[in-house]
């Protein structure tokens, strides 16, 4: 490989890194802003939510009595009784009748009231599932959102080596030249040289995986100008997450799938009142008025009377209540009832399971954060013991004392010890923000 191949390979990297920080980039908070704004699943959950807010308003509603009227119109032919005749004559006539009516229901075992009861906590569910929805979007945005912080990492790191290994071929070229290092330097060098630029193009389409990764997450359409904001991530200090003890304790009140479950639980529960509300009589009022009128569609002798004149000499009212009393309906009250509280324990299960994955969760993400903590210290000892070790490496190879092979050696060493690092380092980041997120405190970096 010639110096001329170096140099081209460096100013390719260059360019490309330069092409990324030159892109539009986005912060963590707007990442997630946009999602909830505009992602599809949170829509469609909004959708629910307001076919549930729809039902209990309806529900409510069920309360008041209803109103109707009817009309007819028709002709009839044959026979009919002549008021004014007083006897059965063969003519055409027309007809016309109208009526309203109105009942409201009484009593009816509690059904309409426990039904609001059970809307009101299916709404308070689906609005419990939504911020579900959001929590789960928000943590898939960080996950993704700090694996690209570390894949810029760990290029820039790539990068750096790249570009001092670059210099270490021109000074090998040079004890080569001098006679102090072998042809055979010279050769091992350029290849790890070249070795290192396809690591550099490696962790660039890592990069741009992880880049493309979140675009598709945000639903974006140009995903090709798409970049992310690096804010200024401070070293580990000292382990800050909680107990998971304590965490699961507070968690318990906050997130929203325990809410949800409980809601539900107590939703099945108003469905066994409303299922029980069958077994009662249901007592409700009526009141109806009505009128109606003929003619004759002949009427020679004019024995026709005005429509006002036989509305008012034939109206009605009618005001009254009715009971139904259910006696049997082929068991359908006991099997309903049955089935609800069937459907109550399987929601007890449901809450009980949410509370077993959530304990878990905190549990896995408090061990994860421990973890990558105490990885993040062995790391760091060991970047700063190979590091140490290059520097004396890199000081005996440039005068000649060690060869390229035992230099290679140390350089990789220092290398690996950096992206373990790092990997530990964004590792705990993840895990100790998930933690803080079962607290209740928003994910910033």
């Amino acid at each position: 490989m010639t110096n001329k191949t170096i140099l081209l390979l460096a100013l390719v990297v260059c360019i490309k890194i330069g092409n990324i920080n030159a892109q539009e980039a986005w912060t963590l908070e707007r990442c997630i802003n946009y999602a909830f704004e505009n992602n599809i699943t949170i829509k469609r959950q909004n959708l629910s939510t307001d076919l549930q807010k729809n039902e209990l308003s309806q529900s409510k509603l069920n309360r008041l009595p209803n109103l109707n009227s009817q009309s007819t119109y028709g002709h009839s032919y044959g026979y009919t009784w002549i008021q004014e005749a007083g006897q059965n004559v063969d003519v055409n006539t027309r007809s016309f009748s109208l009526g309203i009516g109105s009942s409201v229901d009484v009593f009816d075992g509690l059904s309409v009231t426990n039904t609001i009861k059970r809307n009101r906590l299916d709404l308070m569910a689906s609005l419990a599932l939504e911020e579900e929805i959001r929590n789960d979007i928000a943590l898939q945005i960080t996950s993704q959102y700090l694996q690209i912080l570390f894949d810029k990492e760990l290029l820039l790191v790539a990068q750096e080596q790249y570009e001092v290994t670059s210099q270490q071929v021109r000074r090998t070229q040079q004890l080569v030249e001098a006679g102090s290092l072998a042809k055979g330097s010279q050769l091992e060098i350029k290849s790890q040289a070249a070795k290192e630029a396809l690591n550099v193009t490696q962790q660039e389409n890592n990069l741009n995986l992880s880049l493309l990764n979140l675009a598709q997450l945000l639903d974006l359409e140009d995903v090709a100008n798409f970049d992310v904001v690096s804010p200024i991530i401070p070293e580990i200090a000292h382990m800050k997450v909680e107990n998971p003890v304590d965490v699961y304790s507070t968690a318990l009140t906050l997130m929203p799938q325990i809410k949800g479950a409980d809601y539900q639980l107590e939703s099945s529960i108003a469905e066994v009142k409303i299922a029980r509300g069958g077994y009662y009589p249901n007592l409700s009022l009526n009141a109806q008025w009505g009128a109606r009128a003929n003619w004759l569609i002949d009427d020679p002798n004019n024995l026709n009377r005005s429509l006002s004149d036989q509305i008012n000499s034939n109206k009605n009212f009618f005001v009254g209540a009715s009971l139904n009393i259910p006696i049997f309906n082929k068991l359908q009250t006991r099997s309903r009832v049955k089935n609800a509280r069937i459907a109550v324990l399987d929601a007890q299960y449901q809450l009980n399971q949410q509370k077993l994955n959530l304990r878990k969760e905190i549990q896995q993400a408090y061990a994860d954060a421990l973890g990558a903590y105490n990885k993040y210290l062995s790391s760091s000892l060991a970047v700063e013991s190979f590091k140490e070790s290059l520097r004396y490496t890199e000081q005996k190879y440039n005068v000649g004392l060690v060869n390229t092979v035992d230099y290679n050696v140390a350089k990789n060493d220092y290398l690996r010890a950096q992206s373990d690092l790092l990997q530990s380092k964004y590792e705990y980041i993840l895990r100790s923000k998930i933690l803080d997120f079962y607290k209740g405190i928003a994910i910033v970096l």
